[in-house]
């Protein structure tokens, strides 16, 4: 019986210590600045087509589209599975940039970014005015 209660007890203390350690790396971990998410982003976005307006550069999307961007650091409900079980170290890109002429939509993008700059998951929609967060 003792050695089934020490064997348990080394088992519990080894969880226990790597989880502390886990979080104090995680707690010291560099994340990314916001402007670095934000290209990374709009690179992804200037690459996909969703109107009659093609950029050229992420810079054009940017300079046309002045105030496209924020980034959010929590609250990320809608993100699937897996990217829910690291939604602490993930960073969330919102954008709403114009895909058309003047009386077409705008498109609101939303890129989920992990601390590596890896974009896990995305969504978007056409929004008939530019949203405002």
């Amino acid at each position: 019986m003792k050695k089934v209660l020490s064997g348990a007890l080394i088992f519990a203390s080894t969880i226990i210590a790597a989880l502390v350690s886990w979080t104090v790396v995680y707690s010291y971990q560099e994340r990314l600045s916001d402007r670095q998410l934000i290209s990374i982003a709009v690179a992804n976005a200037v690459k996909s087509t969703h109107g009659s307006i093609k950029y050229s550069s992420a810079e054009e999307l940017i300079r046309l589209n002045p105030g496209c961007c924020i980034v959010r650091h929590s609250g990320h409900e809608w993100l699937r599975f897996p990217a829910r079980l690291y939604e602490d170290g993930l960073s969330v890109v919102q954008m709403s940039y114009r895909v058309g002429g003047i009386s077409e939509p705008y498109y609101l993008k939303e890129f989920a970014i992990d601390a590596d700059g890896k974009i896990l998951d995305t969504r978007g929609t056409a929004e008939n005015t530019r949203s405002r967060w």
